[in-house]
Order: C-alpha cells, then structure tokens, then sequence
C-alpha cells in the first residue's frame, strides 16, 4: 500500500476519532508514534488492520467507512498528484483518463506500487463505464474517490455497480453518470 493513502487515511482517522483514536491505530499497527512516508510503500495489511479498528470504534459498515475515506482522499490525492490532470478536464474526462495519467504518475513516485487496474470507457455523453479489478477488493474505495472527484468538478453524479467483486464477481462495474440540471 502506497505511503500516500496511508498517510490520508491517518488524516480521515485523526478527523474521525480525534488523537486518542490515531494513536490507538498506530498501536494497532505497530507504527507507535510514526506516521508514513508519501513516498514509502507500506504492507496492504496495516490498511486492513485500521479499517478494522475504525468498524470497531464507531460500529459502522466496513463498506460505508472505505467509501467515505474515498471521498476524504480526494483532496489530498488531488494535493499530490494534481498537476498531472490537464485544467481544461471535465469530470467525465478526468474518468477516462485516470488509469493511463494519474495512475502512471503513481508508479512514477512510488515504482513498485499496484494501484488497482481501470478500464473507463465513455457509456453515453454523460457517463462512463468503469471496470475494477484489485486483490484488494477496496471497490468502495474507488467509489469513494468518484464521489469525492465530482464534488471537486462540482457535479451531482449517480453510480450504479452492476458487478462487484465483494458479491463474488471476478470485477467490478460500475458506472457513473452526470446529473443533467
């Protein structure tokens, strides 16, 4: 797992639980008063092992808290690596072009990473059709980061997952679709 998100994800826990919480996760991991390192790669493990301990702390779905941590990486995600998105995107360009720029540039910082694998495709004017495959299975993870890139790009969007890969399915389909005003 890649330092940034890890780093991210402290951010999420710090706001969600306050310091006694981050310190708790640190426990749990083993990282005592460490943080990470953006440009480290860390065990996929230690993501799991907070995840755990933020289901325990509030007792909300696994799904829910990985989806809303999405949303909050966005910013930070955008801190890093923004300047690798062309200014003239829309949210659907960004879409289509994330796995050949953005992730391209995530392997350029950090070249052993393995950010899951996108295929987007244009499925109307409005919409995009985007395939998820990871080992991780953390689908509401990138649900998440398109819900937290559209509010960036300032657009109300719908998302509906025909297939996921935590109901059993070899990958994920989701697509995503503008809101017409």
């Amino acid at each position: 797992m890649q330092g940034v998100i890890l780093d991210e994800l402290e951010k999420y826990v710090l706001s969600t639980l306050g310091q006694p919480g981050l310190t708790r996760m640190r426990n749990l991991t083993g990282r005592g008063d460490s943080g990470y390192d953006f440009s480290g790669k860390y065990p996929d493990n230690e993501l799991l092992v907070i995840m755990r301990g933020l289901v325990e702390a509030t007792g909300r779905p696994p799904e829910e808290i990985v989806e809303e941590f999405g949303i909050a990486l966005v910013p930070g995600l955008l801190e890093v690596y923004g300047f690798l998105l062309n200014p003239r995107w829309s949210f659907i360009d960004f879409l289509l072009n994330t796995e050949d720029v953005m992730h391209r540039g995530v392997r350029l910082n950090t070249p052993n990473a393995r950010p899951p694998e996108l295929e987007a495709v244009r499925a109307g004017p409005e919409s995009v059709t985007i395939t998820y495959r990871s080992k991780r299975n953390l689908c509401p993870l990138a649900k998440g980061i398109i819900r937290g890139a559209a509010a960036h790009y300032k657009v109300d969007i719908t998302i509906s997952e025909e297939r996921c890969m935590l109901r059993g399915d070899p990958e994920c389909l989701i697509t995503v679709a503008k809101e017409s005003l």
